[in-house]
């Protein structure tokens, strides 16, 4: 399908609805949204849809609302805004849409379409999918039920996007209903339309269309309560524990209506144990709240024991390879001294030649470290740095599919006389809890982090709490000579200070820091794109995908992830082969961004897809720690490009070469902590590029952002 770059402009470049068939997917973002479809009209005219339209395969012919646009490098394109599945009704279309099904491929698909016709084949398959596919050639006995359930899949999509549709839902959001729900929901959705409110993604105005449609009332108290819910849900994604009830209140009334009896759903929700409502008016969910209170338990039980270790002798180095300063030794022998302690620093401070102290002196003594980190990046890192293995919590608590994390109190981490966790900044109540519940009664726990990047994604802010609690610290501030060498690391403690990075480099000192002007979004973006595909890989000899990670603070918009992933890879893997309905192709770069617990990956988690076997429907995943795992296609929903990403995503993790654009157009997430964070990533190298006003601003805005916690008062309790 030719580009309309080259083609004359459209017969009717005001017209405002079409009605076209998908010839081709061109590109879509792997969460199943935004798309990039070759069609033709029913005029016969080729057309280039974009918008929200990830659901869309091959073959579907579609109503498509919106308006004509002359993209500056694409050309004309048709921006949908909405769109209706309509039945396939060419044999071009119809054969699309057969070779979607498995198995069945072009050939099968034209000998199905000249036995049954276009208009006939699909409600032949409708009736008796079986008889019907099992005459088409190389489906045999192993891979009929395969078949069979392909198009009953597809069958029920097809329904569901019609019920959705029919009631005033966006169709892009069938496909991961579908999938949660599976056979029988539409009558289930029927029932309870805002159940589609527990899906990532699908929020709270999606299933509310849905059930006014469906007459659902306004006050109905299945409405108010999934507005409350939604609402604090919500509230964790952004890193609170709880909401005050007046904040949850006003919260709630934005999605519900003015009108709405808010204060009567929460006290509703509070009755049937959803909520808990504590005496100073503090609202959360229950399950949250109840991992809150063990949290502080497991903190408060550390704190109140004695300490377990006995170390004959022991000294500190007065020479050798290592001589810690006062506060490195300082931070070793609180790890020895309490059961629970932190360590903390900015880069260059010798945390880590603080750990592999530690370390070093507990194997003297024939003790035992395990150290862990919430990354496979983080713990690969580790482990360089310390000489120690390392892993990740999940695995280090022995996650099961069916069962959750395995070590417990009941069943405590074995083989630890000194837990060593990095990277204690990214810790969530949920996973410092699960941690801390799984640490056996003989067993130290040293946390590690820097408390100036950026907060954890999920809810809470643990580590800053357990300071502010009074946990016994030593926080390390003194840069040591070799590292302040080291641009980056000179430009990260400026940038952590308030300060615009210093650009003077003197004789000994590492240039690995680079800040490049540039001007307006476009101007950014291709140096960006530049840097990380071409420049940084030649000059460093680095592998663009694997070593050189983009940074980016925001994903839509002309400097956002989905931008930038779309540019790189096109450059850096252009001919990878599609994976179908995934809009991923073999050899991309792919990150994960939900916990997949049956398929033991986790959110953050980066790697490449290395192989897919389409007969099995089965995909190779090479993960940055060296695993392989072999994913069934329908798991890469949660799998999404990763030659750029957000800095938040990054957490944890390091590139050889990082780059980050600087835009004021991103003014609402440019701050201290996201630029010190972003930066901090690097290890070879880190250009920042953008508008030096815009960067002016990052450094002097701290994120001033309260999370709603309680773990500070709840350990002092």
């Amino acid at each position: 399908m030719p580009d309309r770059a080259q083609d004359a402009s459209p017969r009717d470049p005001a017209a405002g609805e079409l009605v076209a068939e998908v010839m081709n997917v061109r590109w879509t973002v792997p969460d199943g949204d935004f798309a990039v479809l070759d069609g033709v009209s029913e005029d016969g005219e080729p057309v280039v849809l974009v918008g929200a339209l990830g659901h869309l395969r091959e073959g579907e012919s579609v109503a498509v609302h919106g308006g004509w646009r002359n993209h500056p490098r694409h050309g004309w394109q048709f921006a949908v805004e909405r769109v209706r599945i309509l039945e396939p009704v060419s044999d071009a279309a119809v054969k699309a849409y057969l070779e979607s099904v498995k198995h069945v491929g072009p050939r099968g698909a034209a000998l199905l379409v000249e036995r049954y016709g276009a208009g006939e084949v699909l409600s032949a398959l409708d009736r008796d999918p079986e008889r019907v596919l099992r005459g088409v050639p190389g489906i045999g006995a192993r891979r009929l039920g395969g078949a069979v359930q392909s198009w009953r899949d597809g069958q029920e999509l097809r329904e569901l996007r019609l019920f959705l549709d029919t009631h005033g839902v966006d169709a892009a959001s069938a496909s991961r209903i579908a999938r949660h729900f599976g056979a029988g929901s539409i009558a289930r959705l029927q029932r309870e339309p805002y159940a589609i409110c527990e899906l990532d993604g699908i929020g709270f105005a999606t299933a509310d269309a849905l059930a006014r449609a469906l007459d659902t009332p306004l006050d109905a108290p299945d409405r108010l309560a999934a507005g409350v819910m939604h609402a604090l849900d919500q509230a964790q994604g952004d890193g609170h524990c709880h909401l005050p009830r007046v904040e949850l209140a006003q919260r709630a009334a934005r999605l519900l209506g003015g009108g709405a009896d808010v204060d009567h759903a929460i006290d509703m929700l509070a009755a049937r144990g959803r909520v808990v409502v504590d005496d100073e008016g503090r609202v959360a969910e229950a399950r949250l709240h109840a991992v809150e209170q063990r949290l502080a338990a497991h903190v408060r039980g550390l704190l109140e024991s004695e300490p377990a270790l006995e170390l004959a002798d022991v000294e500190r180095p007065a020479e050798g390879a290592f001589v810690p300063s006062d506060d490195q030794w300082r931070g070793v022998t609180q790890a020895l001294g309490h059961r629970l302690s932190i360590l903390t620093g900015g880069p260059g401070t010798g945390k880590s030649a603080t750990m592999r102290a530690l370390v070093d002196l507990l194997e003297e003594g024939r003790r035992r470290a395990r150290l862990c980190a919430p990354t496979g990046k983080a713990a690969r890192r580790l482990s360089e740095l310390t000489g120690a293995d390392a892993t990740t919590i999940h695995r280090l608590l022995e996650w099961a599919p069916d069962e959750g994390f395995t070590r417990d109190a009941s069943h405590p981490i074995e083989g630890c006389d000194v837990l060593i966790v990095d990277e204690a900044s990214m810790l969530s109540v949920h996973l410092a809890e699960a941690l801390l519940a799984a640490v056996g009664p003989q067993t130290h726990v040293l946390l590690v982090g820097d408390v100036d990047q950026l907060a954890p994604v999920g809810p809470g802010r643990v580590l800053e709490d357990l300071l502010a609690a009074g946990v016994p610290s030593t926080r390390l501030t003194e840069v040591f000579r070799q590292a302040a060498r080291s641009l980056i690391v000179r430009a990260a403690h400026a940038i952590n200070a308030g300060q615009l990075p210093e650009l003077a480099v003197g004789d000994d000192d590492v240039r690995d820091f680079f800040l490049i002007s540039r001007d307006g979004p476009q101007a950014i973006f291709d140096e960006v794109c530049e840097l990380a595909a071409a420049r940084l890989p030649s000059h460093y000899r680095l592998d663009p995908a694997a070593d050189v990670q983009v940074l980016a603070p925001m994903h839509r918009g002309p400097l956002g992830i989905d931008a930038l992933n779309a540019e790189l890879r096109a450059r850096l893997n252009a001919d990878g082969a599609p994976i179908a309905g995934s809009g991923l192709r073999v050899g991309d770069k792919v990150m994960q961004t939900r916990n997949s617990y049956e398929h033991d990956l986790f959110n953050g988690e980066r790697g490449v897809l290395l192989h897919h076997d389409a007969d099995r429907d089965r995909v190779l995943f090479a993960g940055e720690d060296g695993r392989r795992v072999s994913l069934p296609a329908d798991a890469l929903d949660t799998l999404r490009l990763a030659y750029a990403a957000t800095v938040h995503k990054a957490q944890g993790s390091q590139a050889r070469a990082i780059v980050v654009p600087v835009y004021g157009g991103h003014q609402i997430m440019l701050t201290r902590n996201l630029v010190y964070t972003a930066v901090t990533r690097a290890q070879d190298v880190c250009v920042v590029v953008g508008e030096r006003a815009a960067l002016q601003v990052a450094v002097r805005r701290l994120d001033a952002r309260l999370r709603h916690t309680r773990l500070r008062e709840l350990v002092a309790a």
